[in-house]
């Protein structure tokens, strides 16, 4: 993965940013992520909007171009685990078991060791395996804690969490951009890292800004 021939992140806005490592994550790799949208599409748009709102959280908080690019790519990624999870569950319209929650909490380990298989480095790697875990150990699949999890895994995390909350999924339906703020408020500070909900809540109020205006 040559990456020393690529411009450097900040000539490229967020958007400009996330294609650029979509395209370059080889045929491999795109061919996993198609045969995920095949699978799951809700999976593979989700991965998309949560890459471009990482890269602007990033830069918000000053992470430096190298590990934009990091966080853009295993951004894109961090679901690719799901590919082995089964339809029944990762579609069941319902409440899930015990046992299905179980199948679920393993696909960050899942997308690791895929990833580890086909080269990418451990900045990566690492956004996809923790991608769950939350600051009070509560997460999963290694509940870590604190310090075990590093800036850009929690700038991943709240980003992750957003969109889902206001993504229509089989089991739910999609929730207000206030309503998901204020859950994320709530678990900041145990789950939560109040820099990344500080962050990405200013990234959004800048994007809405034009809307309240003409409302």
């Amino acid at each position: 993965r040559g990456a020393q021939s690529r411009p450097l992140a900040g000539d490229l806005s967020g958007a400009e940013l996330v294609a650029s490592e979509e395209a370059f994550l080889g045929a491999h790799v795109r061919a996993l992520t198609v045969s995920l949208a095949a699978k799951d599409e809700y999976t593979e748009c989700h991965t998309r909007r949560v890459a471009l709102r990482a890269v602007q959280v990033g830069e918000e908080l000053g992470l430096s171009p190298n590990r934009l690019r990091a966080l853009a790519t295993g951004a894109l990624v961090h679901d690719i685990g799901k590919l082995a999870v089964p339809d029944s569950v990762l579609k069941k319209p319902g409440p899930l078991t015990d046992e299905e929650f179980g199948i679920v909490k393993r696909h960050p380990q899942s997308g690791d060791s895929l990833l580890s298989d086909l080269g990418f480095g451990e900045d990566v790697r690492q956004l996809v395996r923790d991608h769950h875990e939350r600051l009070d150990g509560s997460g999963y699949p290694a509940g870590r804690t604190g310090a075990e999890i590093s800036l850009d895994v929690r700038i991943l995390s709240v980003c992750d969490v957003y969109d889902a909350l206001i993504s229509t999924r089989v089991y739910r339906e999609a929730w207000s951009h206030e309503r998901a703020l204020a859950l994320l408020r709530q678990q900041t500070g145990r789950a939560f890292d109040a820099r990344c909900t500080a962050a990405l809540e200013r990234v959004l109020a800048r994007e809405r800004a034009p809307e309240s205006i003409a409302v």
